[in-house]
């Protein structure tokens, strides 16, 4: 067909604080309350040192009403000051110059914008969930058990939004690695809720050990194997570095980083070797870095110093890449999608990073056309959702249908953009 089936590898959804209530234990409400107005403060105390506000005010201009626009410093120094239940009604309250845009938890007004933006199905990562669950889990001191209350939270939550629309939003469960047998259990629950986006491995394992350790993770690989549930790893972790004026650029240099790391751990620990059927997803982390990885590794196990690092390997880095791997390619720059016959047309997704500043929503198909105008159509096809398609296990004729209702002409796509 004429239209393009393009699902987003990269997308994001989250509740308001209170909203995530009916998921929770009660016992956990009062302590879920204070990390709130915690993290809430801590965030306001930062305000301004990470987005620039210009171009924040430019990114609300153009993405319409639905959600506020992101507090200035002046605004949330008075925030900050606030008494905690004049925080906490600002928090919740969806009017609000902090609070999410509507479609991070609204299905309707979510499946609205990503139809308007092209978009058919969509794989869905955490935003800020309760006690730090998501992507900046083991950042904040909390208990283990709070830490698997705001998972579970979180994602009977997901699950809960993407039933309202089946088939359309592939969830990514959270989960945290402090005993593997809750973890499994928690693989198992989220694959019973529906989530077939998958798993995303916490970026910092926090007091235990990191991935490579055999005998820790192996039963988190075989559930994972087992069930078919992608593995991913997603930027938005890294140390805390402070308060210091170059924090946030320290942040944003090393962060793709550590979403990366993952790889060198499950091919030295083999397991890749055992479990052929794992799918390892890295996303919002770049593309050209693992072509330099894979030279890196490749030139240590050709030294034959190193021969008996290898013994129980049976493929080469770049062979386990090509089997068990994909990239994540979100809003894919011009730069990168240059790489693609080096690394594979077939190993990258695009997304979009909805509802993220630094995504392509709501002008996607102009960043198509800067980065796609000259590729070969079936290329384009693979990358912008054929691929995500296979990987995730989405119903083709259901994702079909809708695009060919919503979906984005090749014609369009394939436009030169309009010099600047």
């Amino acid at each position: 067909m004429s239209k393009v089936v393009m699902i987003s590898s990269d997308c994001h959804a989250g509740a308001l604080p209170e909203g995530y209530k009916p998921y929770m234990d009660k016992r956990f409400h009062a302590a879920a309350d204070a990390w709130w107005l915690e993290y809430a403060r801590e965030m306001m105390k930062r305000m301004g040192t990470f987005f620039d506000q210009e171009a924040a005010a430019e990114f609300n201009s153009r993405s319409g009403e639905q959600g506020a626009g992101r507090m200035d410093p002046t605004s949330a120094q008075k925030a900050y000051e606030a008494s905690d239940q004049e925080l906490w009604d600002f928090l919740c309250d969806p009017d609000s110059m902090i609070a999410p845009r509507r479609g991070e938890y609204l299905p309707d007004v979510r499946l609205q914008e990503l139809e308007d933006d092209g978009i058919a199905g969509e794989v869905i990562f955490p935003q800020m969930a309760p006690f730090g669950a998501g992507l900046m889990q083991y950042r904040h001191d909390v208990t283990r058990e709070q830490s698997l209350a705001g998972n579970q939270a979180y994602n009977r939550w997901l699950a809960e939004l993407c039933a309202q629309n089946p088939g359309r939003h592939a969830g990514v469960a959270i989960v945290n690695v402090d005993d593997i047998d809750v973890t499994v259990n928690e693989v198992r629950e989220a694959h019973k809720m529906g989530l077939f986006g998958g798993v995303l491995l916490p970026t910092s394992t926090g007091d235990n050990p990191y991935y490579h350790h055999y005998r820790h993770y192996e039963p988190l690989w075989q559930v994972c194997e087992e069930l078919n549930m992608p593995v991913h790893t997603h930027s938005g972790w890294s140390p805390d570095y402070g308060d210091v004026h170059c924090a946030t650029p320290m942040f944003i240099t090393e962060v793709d980083g550590y979403a990366q790391r993952p790889f060198h751990a499950l091919l030295w620990s083999g397991v890749f070797e055992r479990h052929p059927g794992i799918k390892l997803v890295f996303t919002e982390a770049g593309c050209g870095w693992i072509l330099e990885t894979l030279r890196k590794l490749r030139f240590k196990i050709d030294n034959p110093i190193f021969a008996h690092f290898t013994k129980d390997l049976s493929l080469t880095p770049e062979e386990y890449f090509q089997r068990n791997c994909y990239l994540g390619a979100s809003f894919l720059p011009r730069h990168e999608v240059g790489f693609r016959h080096d690394i594979g047309v077939d190993k990258l997704m695009w997304g979009s990073d909805y509802p993220h500043m630094e995504g392509t929503w709501p002008n996607t198909l102009q960043e198509l056309q800067t980065t796609f105008h000259d590729v070969d159509e079936n290329e384009i096809r693979a990358m912008l959702g054929e691929t995500a398609v296979d990987v995730f296990g989405f119903d083709r004729p259901l994702i079909e249908a809708a695009a060919a209702r919503i979906g984005r002409d090749m014609a369009e796509i394939k436009q030169a953009p309009k010099a600047a």
